[in-house]
């Protein structure tokens, strides 16, 4: 279906649907009524109904009372509930834009329209479709609509990774360049204190020599004691360590940066606790400062994959463990906890990342996936994480992303994926 999306355009695509499904609707109607000339229209959409759509979709019969009189199999599978028991229904059950969307035929030029159209499944759930609405007459000149529609919700999740993939490349080179531009000045900030360092080893070496000759000469006496050797020789190694570290620590973010905004080249061999590692090393502002990371990596083999599409998945994962455990922290200030796991499960490898915050409430549960849906503050998420992640494991990798509950409270995300690749 995505490759017929793009061939076409949304308007030729479902004007092309609409006149194969009228055509063996008519086709039928004509067959039945020079055998029985009394045959009814449900007769005829009996006929239709067994026949094999080129193009699977949405096809409902509607009457003028806009009551849904015919539906196929394929409509029954969309909204979640058997076909047969959409019949009799008013259409504005499963298409609450139902009045505005027959106004529009009744108003149109040639009593048919295509528009992008949200129905309501049965369980509540959005299902966006490329609708077409044709008014109609039977066998009996009665008016009646003929609504053909196709399921949309593959289209908008490959457009949104599409999207995202644009995004995730511009801010790659933008990273990339800042990556870039940090490593030089921290080269010479790495080498200068590697000077310091040494030179401190020296001073300190000439001021143990020094201080014994201290009580015979004043005014060294008196520059000791406002230096403070004791102080010195304490502190200064120590602060000289620190900033060392800070320097490794700049330059494992910028390193990591650089290898996580490198778009992979194809599918290769990866190490996943590397990538771990990374997206840990590129989490930490989130993390840092309502959580400790515990990481329970047990060798496992190098996987398949695309380091960058898993290392933007972990980083998901990892920055709404941050944000649950915020949120939980509102009413219960325990510092919290991110757990990442790594096994090798028969011919998967299961990674897992678990938090303690908040949690996802049940009903919620089986939405987390869905674009734009989102159970953060307003202005805090977009909805576009999760999905994205699950079209990358799912879609992408031939994986599994799924959530549980993880005890004694908070959330687990697990990943699994096949150990030679999809």
């Amino acid at each position: 279906m995505p490759e017929l999306l793009h061939a076409l355009s949304e308007e030729e695509l479902a004007h092309a649907l609409l006149q194969q499904q009228v055509a063996l609707f008519e086709r039928a109607l004509d067959e039945i009524a020079e055998h029985t000339p009394e045959a009814s229209l449900s007769q005829a959409a009996a006929r239709v109904a067994g026949l094999k759509s080129p193009v699977p979709g949405l096809w409902l019969v509607i009457d003028s009372a806009w009551s849904i009189q015919h539906a196929n199999e394929q409509a029954g599978k969309l909204l979640g509930v058997q076909s047969l028991a959409l019949l009799g229904r008013p259409l504005h059950e499963v298409l609450p834009t139902a009045s505005a969307l027959m106004a529009q035929v009744q108003h149109s030029a040639d009593a048919e329209i295509t528009v992008e159209a949200e129905f309501r499944g049965y369980d509540g759930e959005p299902v966006p479709l490329l609708l077409s609405i044709a008014q109609e007459r039977d066998a009996q000149n009665r008016r009646q609509y003929v609504l053909i529609g196709i399921d949309l919700r593959d289209y908008h999740r490959n457009e949104l990774l599409k999207r995202q993939a644009q995004k995730f490349e511009a801010m790659g080179s933008l990273a990339a360049g800042i990556a870039h531009g940090i490593n030089t000045p921290l080269q010479y900030l790495g080498d200068n204190l590697s000077f310091i360092d040494e030179a401190c080893r020296d001073l300190l070496a000439l001021l143990a020599l020094v201080q014994p000759l201290a009580s015979n000469h004043s005014e060294l006496a008196q520059l000791l004691r406002r230096m403070d050797p004791d102080f010195i020789r304490e502190n200064l190694p120590a602060a000289v360590q620190r900033s060392h570290d800070g320097v490794r620590r700049v330059r494992e973010i910028t390193n990591s940066m650089r290898s996580f905004t490198h778009i992979s080249e194809g599918i290769l061999a990866e190490d996943l606790a590397v990538l771990i590692h990374e997206a840990v090393t590129i989490s930490t502002h989130e993390i840092r400062q309502v959580a400790d990371v515990i990481l329970d990596l047990i060798p496992v083999p190098m996987v398949l994959c695309r380091r960058d599409h898993i290392v933007q998945v972990l980083i998901n994962l990892l920055t709404n463990a941050a944000h649950a455990i915020a949120t939980r922290q509102k009413t219960q200030s325990a510092r919290g906890h991110i757990r990442i796991t790594l096994r090798a499960v028969g011919e998967v490898l299961r990674l897992s990342v678990a938090d303690d915050g908040c949690g996802i409430p049940e009903a919620m549960r089986h939405r987390i996936f869905d674009p734009f849906f989102t159970t953060k503050a307003v202005g805090q998420g977009t909805g576009q994480g999760l999905p994205i992640s699950r079209g990358l494991i799912v879609d992408q990798h031939k994986g599994r992303l799924w959530c549980e509950s993880a005890l004694p409270q908070g959330t687990a995300f697990i990943i699994e994926l096949p150990l030679h690749g999809a």
